[in-house]
């Protein structure tokens, strides 16, 4: 896959974004809502560490994160999972929220992403965005949706105690340079959408559906915080 580095450059000129960095405050805000009808376990990961925090978000309350302004990572929920809960992957999907703080001219990139599977329903939307700050695009501090997850093939479903609690991707079922972007497949030109990858687009598409879906579902802003919203 790209380095991060190449393709924030790339998107950076897609959004026509400078490649001076303004000031940034210390810290940026994250608030998660949760309008399930159930209580939900979630969990922050912050890139390049292995320990996550996970805390329970009871139906119709929030929780907000004060984070710093370069933070990078993801955060994702579970139904009734507040301890010991599995990370988000291929053999535990979970739909994500995924941030890069100030990561090219002092904007925030961020999406929604079921590229490894998904479980919930989500959105982000911006607080306080500066929209022509950020490029003046559709993309420009947008407000990435899915109100309802895609059906899920039964070939992917994963279930537990006779309930699906999640939906793999293709790449995770099945390991296939061509599903996951590998080998041959490692560039914007060789990898693109699959039969599975197209029916999430079709659904959500303003989601990540594949490895290299970028220029239809990362968003850029300048903003003081996100708010995740669960089962929007």
């Amino acid at each position: 896959m790209l380095s991060s580095s190449f393709k924030l450059v790339c998107l950076a000129a897609f959004f026509g974004l400078s490649t001076a960095a303004p000031a940034s405050s210390d810290s940026v805000s994250i608030v998660v809502k949760n309008q399930c009808g159930y209580d939900l376990g979630v969990t922050k990961l912050t890139s390049g560490t292995s320990s996550a925090e996970t805390v329970r978000v009871g139906a119709g309350s929030s929780k907000t994160y004060t984070l710093s302004s370069n933070w990078q990572g993801r955060l994702w929920g579970r139904k009734d999972c507040f301890e010991n809960c599995p990370m988000a992957g291929a053999a535990s999907p979970a739909s994500l929220a995924e941030f890069n703080f100030k990561a090219h001219a002092g904007m925030d990139f961020y999406d929604v992403s079921f590229v490894d599977g998904f479980n919930l329903p989500m959105s982000i939307s911006p607080i306080n965005g500066n929209k022509q700050q950020s490029g003046d695009t559709a993309y420009s501090c947008g407000s990435p949706l899915c109100s309802a997850v895609p059906s899920c093939p039964s070939d992917l479903q994963v279930i537990e105690d006779g309930e699906v609690v999640g939906c793999q991707s293709a790449c995770s079922k099945y390991g296939t340079d061509e599903y996951c972007c590998a080998g041959a497949f490692n560039t914007p030109q060789t990898c693109s959408t699959n039969i599975y990858s197209k029916a999430v687009k079709e659904t959500c598409p303003q989601v990540y559906s594949f490895a290299y879906d970028d220029n239809t579902s990362t968003y850029v802003c300048q903003a003081s915080g996100y708010t995740i919203t669960f089962c929007p």
